[in-house]
């Protein structure tokens, strides 16, 4: 919950889950912290737990979240739930380049640029370091 209070000023205009159970806690609780309703454009996405035709690879996440990012409304932020190593996989096939394993609330920021490129920003916790 500690984590959704650092996000009160951020509104979602989506959300994706993993069909993980604890992907669906996890969001209620952020959103929770953050004083926010779960917004109506809401699903749960097999491809997050790396259930796809690709087995959760680099280049089947990045195909998955450029999906994701598809659906939302223009200028909109999304919050994606799912789980390591699929993360940085993701990461790894949107940018070409791996990112050290995320922890408990720690994320990617993935900004989809007008000109249709993509930046991924790591997101840890204070004090965190990178292994």
């Amino acid at each position: 919950m500690e984590v959704g209070r650092e996000q009160q000023d951020v509104a979602y205009a989506a959300v994706f889950v993993s069909p993980a159970e604890r992907a669906a806690e996890t969001v209620a609780w952020f959103l929770r912290g953050a004083g926010q309703q779960l917004p109506l454009l809401h699903v749960v996405v097999p491809g997050l737990a790396g259930k796809d035709q690709t087995e959760g690879s680099p280049e089947g996440m990045a195909t998955g979240i450029r999906s994701l990012l598809g659906q939302l409304p223009d200028g909109g932020r999304g919050l994606a739930i799912s789980h390591t190593p699929f993360v940085e996989r993701a990461a790894l096939g949107l940018t070409g380049h791996e990112v050290e394993p995320v922890r408990e609330c720690e994320g990617l920021l993935i900004t989809l640029r007008d000109d249709g490129d993509i930046e991924v920003e790591e997101l840890r916790l204070p004090g965190s370091t990178v292994r």
